[in-house]
């Protein structure tokens, strides 16, 4: 499995003397996928889309093991490759287990909150299109139940704050300036 996995996504070399990683404390429909594109035009780091993998996998479990098996298995060999990577999922869900895994893997991770109004978001999430590059299955319920029962990352870790309904853009390159990113 592991090795049909490379295949369809492969491990690249990267140029990172010190390579990072970047998760989003967000729901669905509040701008991951598109936040991610942005900053790695600007810094050049690897996306890794959790709901790709899972169509993929043909599989849209939020607790499958295998997709975090996989991912994980990822990471850390696009790490040991001098690539930062940009983790497209929802980084607030099972938290504590995911903060673990960072942690032990001891590189550098910024935490990136993502805001706006719930009517934005279930205007996107009623607008956007499956396939493509577009692989998310969540649905405006889904994100009323994230953000009903998924407590966000604790605010004392959070290193910046995209407000998504605002000039992403200039916040992105704000972000990639504070830490020196490029």
């Amino acid at each position: 499995m592991k090795d049909r996995f490379l295949e369809r996504f492969p491990i690249v070399k990267g140029n990172k003397e010190n390579p990072y990683l970047i998760i989003f404390d967000a729901y669905c429909g509040q701008g991951k996928s598109y936040i991610s594109k942005i900053i790695s035009k600007y810094d050049n780091s690897i996306i890794m889309n959790n709901d790709e993998v899972r169509s993929w996998l043909d599989n849209y479990e939020n607790n499958n093991e295998l997709l975090y098996e996989l991912q994980q298995y990822r990471l850390e060999l696009l790490l040991k490759n001098n690539n930062s990577c940009i983790m497209d999922s929802c980084s607030c869900i099972n938290w504590d287990r995911k903060k673990k895994i960072l942690d032990k893997l001891g590189y550098k991770y910024y935490i990136i909150r993502l805001i706006c109004s719930d009517n934005t978001i279930k205007e996107r999430i009623n607008n956007r299109t499956y396939g493509d590059d577009n692989y998310s299955k969540g649905t405006y319920e889904d994100y009323i139940w994230q953000k009903e029962n998924v407590p966000r990352i604790d605010d004392s870790l959070i290193d910046y704050t995209i407000d998504t309904e605002k000039d992403i853009d200039e916040q992105v390159k704000d972000f990639i300036n504070k830490y020196n990113l490029k």
